[in-house]
């Protein structure tokens, strides 16, 4: 009996122990969610997030809040790559990003340029990817869509010097076609083309104004 007590003694040594406990904790490392590959696209209505994640989450574990001009996201269960994450080139109007892991969760907070109304959560059908939506106020919206339409219209405008040349060109042709009439009922091509191209270089410049 003593010896077999020996024999127990033996194989729990300190170095078994090491290598138990070493083991453990790599068990329980590789139980830990990474999130990583965070994605930053940027619309007219806002910013959506994408964030890539080591094992399945459930999206009762991400809550969120905005504080000013800052953004912040939580995921509980979950560490996040912080050398990754903070080392990511970031798009306007994202002006910076913060990873802070705690012992059962990580935080991600971004600072933004536009201000924050409402955002959303949702997860991929295998739960491996979080799009968070941040979308911007109502008139943050308007004022990006009349900003791009007058981009769009001034694309279009006449330049002065090309816009002189049809009125010259039509004013020429209109004089022409009136001076060379002689007053019968056949059509005057001249005055006809000039009166086209003076309506149309007016109606064209008033709509791309």
């Amino acid at each position: 009996m003593l010896s077999f007590f020996y024999m127990i003694r033996k194989m729990f040594t300190t170095k078994t122990v090491i290598v138990l406990l070493i083991l453990i904790g790599m068990s329980n490392g590789q139980d830990k969610t990474l999130l990583n590959d965070l994605r930053i696209d940027v619309k007219q209505n806002g910013v959506f997030l994408t964030l890539q994640s080591s094992l399945p989450l459930k999206i009762e574990n991400i809550t969120g809040w905005v504080n000013k001009d800052w953004f912040y996201m939580t995921i509980h269960h979950a560490q996040g790559d912080t050398n990754e994450l903070r080392s990511m080139q970031l798009l306007q109007p994202v002006i910076a990003l913060e990873n802070t892991n705690a012992e059962e969760s990580t935080q991600l907070a971004l600072r933004l340029k536009e201000k924050i109304e409402n955002y959303e959560f949702y997860l991929s059908e295998d739960k491996h990817t979080i799009i968070a939506a941040l979308y911007y106020p109502s008139e943050t919206v308007v004022a990006f869509l009349d900003q791009n339409k007058s981009k769009i219209y001034s694309r279009y405008k006449l330049n002065s010097h090309l816009r002189s040349v049809f009125y010259l060109t039509g004013g020429a042709l209109t004089i022409s076609g009136v001076i060379s009439g002689d007053g019968s009922d056949r059509k005057n091509t001249e005055l006809i083309l000039g009166l086209i191209i003076l309506a149309g270089t007016y109606f064209y410049d008033l709509l791309t104004q």
